[in-house]
Parts: structure tokens; sequence; C-alpha cells
């Protein structure tokens, strides 16, 4: 059971100075969490980069020779034919997307904390498996497992932070995926730069295992989500991890919000209501709440109220007022089970409320990831980087993937400063925007010279990326859609994102083979039309509830943006740019 956490300091108890929890500021429990939590997307960027750079180092593509001495029981070098390697690196992203298909329903049937501290386990598991292996097949089953693990983190990982950072604070918490896989990526591939003899590879391509373990010993130690113990019945927990959450502050508006989120509650109204000298949070029907946490609900409110709780801006209300105008989920049903939608139900707008726009704006905005060509810039097998540098110095290629991640940190880090205060909009038609400038110079580049022009444009490309267009996506489906079709929409845009990643991975080298210079001028294509698709559909998510959200922006696809609806009578330029100013913050 959890232990007795008030949503106020003890010092604060007679004074008028609590907060509405969705304008809660910094909260170092949450920071912790998400850090906690981050560890599991460091995994998939590792997984990714550590292969990029150690082909030589991990498989003997010829003949056994004296470079395939032993250790032991493990062989220095594992033989691999060229077909194998490439079936080996690929088997990551197939185990991705079978991982993201299951993700929703793990994280529904057991929660989210403890999905991830299941899913470690299996990632455990393909460490090991990758850390030992004696051949081909050992190795490739290893990247299998791990991969199945990256896509259930790549889906659980989001969903959990989005539904315990606050509301003012989402996109902070929400870019560090984005950071995590960068830092995974950066030092993997650093990391296997210098396992250059023996088996010191095994140790980079096992070290997931490291943050797996750590996340075992310490994520049960952290609260579960309180949207999913709302929809699990669990209402008593879910109000202790509510209040650990957002200590210092009444939660009264927030804990509506997550009621209004679900399909339907079942809470009685007359029982779960805010008092002046009291908070009771109990369940109506005997099915909703089990008779010991009943029991457990009632002793604890006995307990508090002997503690008074004032909520800014309103003046104490006796139990009648509270009861009237307090009560949350009034005209809700009760006694009956909450629903949870799924994939095509959604789709299809079959849903309490109709989120096929909302869908849409997630599921484009996360094929853009992989259809802006990022992937082609990151790896060192890429062409572009490859046919460039690799005639210079063979180690050329491989830096240079390792220098773009590095310079693309103070990019993320500025995104992390920025993406609260200018909004999601902003930031992606900036980095979308930008995309399309680098590709189209890069193009030229190709074309036309100087390689000095292509490398420059490449970083810059990569940076714009993580500006908004890698960051946005990963937190925007718990900005938009409902608790109750929440685990359907992040395993669908998972699964879309794993398999682009599988198709860009197939095409590029194709196209590459056949016409080399046109290839970012597909991407560029790709990125200006992500542009001109966020600026017409994609809505304003900062600082607006998701109750907000999708009463706003619910049914068929539509014009979200309004760009003359501020143009003075006479048309003079000041109206201009203020409706210009709508195109970034509708």
């Amino acid at each position: 059971m959890y232990p007795r956490v008030f949503a106020v300091d003890l010092h604060d108890v007679d004074g008028d100075r609590f907060q509405d929890s969705r304008q809660a500021g910094f909260s170092w429990y949450v920071l912790t969490t998400t850090l906690l939590v981050s560890l599991s997307v460091i995994s998939i960027g590792w997984s990714f980069g550590v292969v990029n750079i150690s082909k030589s180092i991990i498989c003997q593509i010829s003949p056994l020779g004296p470079g395939n001495t032993h250790s032991g029981e493990f062989p220095n070098r594992i033989p691999f034919s060229n077909s194998a390697w490439t079936i080996a690196v690929g088997i990551l992203a197939v185990g991705g997307f079978l991982g993201a298909l299951v993700s929703g329903a793990i994280s529904d049937s057991i929660g989210r904390r403890n999905a991830l501290v299941v899913n470690n386990g299996l990632c455990l598991a393909g460490s090991v498996l990758m850390g030992t292996a004696t051949t081909a097949v050992h190795f490739t089953l290893g990247r299998f497992v791990i991969g199945i693990a990256c896509g259930v983190a790549s889906g659980v990982a989001n969903t959990y932070v989005g539904e315990i950072a606050p509301l003012k604070w989402h996109g902070f918490y929400g870019s560090f995926f984005q950071l995590s896989i960068v830092i995974g990526l950066l030092f993997g591939q650093l990391a296997a730069m210098h396992a250059t003899g023996g088996t010191g590879w095994r140790i980079v391509v096992a070290f997931p295992g490291v943050f797996s373990l750590i996340q075992i010993a310490l994520l049960p130690l952290r609260v579960e989500s309180p949207r999913y113990l709302l929809k699990a019945h669990h209402i008593n927990e879910a109000r202790h991890a509510l209040l650990t959450l957002r200590r210092g502050y009444d939660v009264a508006a927030e804990w509506q919000e997550s009621l209004l989120s679900l399909d339907v509650v079942e809470i009685n109204a007359s029982n779960v209501r805010y008092h002046s000298d009291q908070w009771s949070a109990t369940a109506a029907a005997a099915s909703a709440v089990p008779a010991n946490d009943q029991a457990d609900a009632n002793a604890l409110d006995k307990n508090d109220s002997k503690l008074t709780m004032k909520t800014k801006g309103h003046k104490a209300v006796d139990d009648n007022v509270a009861a009237s105008s307090l009560t949350f989920a009034e005209n809700m049903p009760v006694e009956r089970a909450t629903h949870v939608s799924g994939v095509w139900q959604t789709l299809c707008g079959r849903t309490r409320d109709d989120l096929r726009h909302l869908m849409a704006c997630c599921i484009v905005l996360m094929v853009l990831q992989q259809l802006s060509g990022i992937s082609a810039i990151l790896f060192s097998d890429s062409g572009v980087v490859r046919d460039i540098l690799d005639p210079f110095s063979p180690l050329s290629a491989p830096w240079t993937c390792v220098v773009v991640c590095g310079t693309s940190l103070p990019a993320i880090f500025l995104c992390l400063a920025c993406v609260d205060r200018l909004g999601r909009r902003a930031l992606l038609l900036g980095s979308l925007g930008g995309m399309s400038v680098c590709c189209v110079l890069i193009s030229a580049g190709l074309f036309y010279g100087p390689n000095s022009m292509v490398m420059a444009a490449v970083f810059l490309c990569y940076f714009a990326f993580n500006m908004g267009a890698g960051i946005v996506p990963w937190f925007i489906i718990s900005e938009v859609i409902p608790s109750y079709s929440l685990s359907a929409a992040t395993t669908l845009c998972c699964s879309l994102y794993w398999v682009m990643s599988i198709a860009i991975g197939l095409m590029v080298p194709l196209i590459e083979n056949i016409v080399p210079q046109w290839l970012f001028v597909i991407f560029g294509c790709f990125t200006l039309a992500g542009f001109l698709l966020v600026m017409l559909f994609v809505p304003e998510t900062m600082n607006c509830p998701i109750t907000e959200v999708v009463k706003k922006h619910s049914g068929n696809i539509h014009v979200v943006v309004k760009p003359y609806r501020r143009l003075n009578a006479s048309g003079s330029i000041g109206g201009t740019s203020r409706s210009l100013l709508e195109l970034f913050k509708c």
C-alpha cells in the first residue's frame, strides 16, 4: 500500500496558497522518474548506433583466418556473410515493429510502470544473447529480442511520461525521449569505435543490460500512472499517485480531467468529491474497488479529515457546496465497465469523441520522422557520407556520424528550453522548413559541389530535425488523445514508425544505386509536404488540456488555421503580421 501523502506541506495547511496542479512547476520527482524511464530509450539509440560502427570488429566476412582467434569459449569475431550481417542489423527494426504492436496491450493489462519493468527483463535477455553469441544465428536472435524490447519501450515510455508530467512542463519532459535516443546513438558509436581488440565488442553490445538492471531495481519504487490506475478502477491508488506527483498543489481540476478523459467511469458521483476539510476519493461499486481497498480508503479519509485544504482563489466551502460544485463525473454513467477503444474504432471515429483528425495528425508526424531522410544522414553506411569522406580516410565517415550526433545535442537542449514557450507548431514548422532548405542544399552540392556545402547542410539538417520534427511527434500523442484511446493510438503510431524505418532501410540503397543525386530531392519534397500539412492541420497543444483539444478538434479532418481572422478593417500591415502569427499559434 502507498504511504500517506498529502497534497500540501504541513506549514501550508493554514495558508491560502494552493495552486491548481495543472499550473504545477518543476518537480524533482517527475524529473527523476523521467530520467529513469529514459534509460529504456537510451537502449534504443545504443542498439542502433553500436552496429553502425562495429561491423569490422564483430564479424569476419572472409573465411576463418588469423583474425579469428578464440578467447576462452567465445570467438573474437563471428563468421558472417554479407547477407547475414544485413539481416542481423535490420532485424532490430522488425523486432521493434512487433514490440510496438503489443506495447499498448501490455501497458493496459499490467500498467505502464510494470510494463517497463517486465520489458527490461526482455532487454536484459537480448543483451545476454548478443554478448555471449558464438554464431551468426545466435547474434541475430539477440538483436531480434532486444528489438522487441525497443519496440515496447518506444510505446510505453512515452505513454508513462506523458501521463505523469504536469501540463505546463509536458513538452519539457516529453522531449527527453529524443534526447535519450541521441545520447544512446552517440555513446554507442563511441564505445564501438574504441572496442578494437579481443572480445571487447561483447561488452559494448551487451551494455544495455546494465540500463535494464538499474530500471528493474528502481522503477518499482516509482508511482504508477494515475490515469492508468483510474482506468483499472484502482481509485485509492490513483489518488495517492497523483498526490505524490503533485505535492504542494490542489489536484481537484486535474483529477476531474483524468476522469473525463475516460470513456465510461465507474465512480459514484456522490462518493468522489472534494470536501473543504478532507479529500474523499472512494469507489461506488464493490466491483470497481476491492473490499480491502475500500476499507483502506475509508480509513485514510477518516484520518485525512484533520487536514484542511483550501484552494487558491476560492473560499472554504461547506460540505453541501463541495458536494454540489466540486463533485466529479456528476453526469457520468455508474456501474459500467470502463471501455478501452481499439485501433480500428479510433481510426473510424467510433469512440466517444470522434478522434479521426487528431489521429491523422499523430500518424503524419510520426511517419514524417522517417520520410525526412534522417536515417540516410545518421548511419555511416549511407552513401551521402561514405562517398564524400571515405576516399580521404576510412574512419572519416564513422567519425562524422559521431560528430553529427554530438552537434545535435545543443539543438535538443534548445528545444527543451523553448518547447513550452514557443509551442509545438512553431517548432514543427521551423524544423520542417529548415530541413527542406537543407535537403535542397545537399542535393545542389551532390549535383554541382562543393562537398563542403553538402557536409555543412548535413549538420544543419540534423540540427533542424532535433529542433522539432524529431521531438514533438513522440509526446504530442498523449496531448491530443484521451486515455481511453491512448494505448491504441500509441500502438499504431509507434508501429508505423518502425515499419517506415524498415521501408526506408530497404529503399534508400536502391535509390542510391539508381539515382543517388536525387535522393535528397525526394526527402526535400516530403519535408516540404510535412511543413504544409502541419501549417494547415496540426493544432497547437501547449498548455491545453486534452479535453479542450478534443472538444475543439474532434471530427473529420479539417483545417485548423484561419490566417485572416485577425485582419483589421483597413487591412493594415499590423493586422497582416498578427494573422501570420496565427500560422504558428493556431
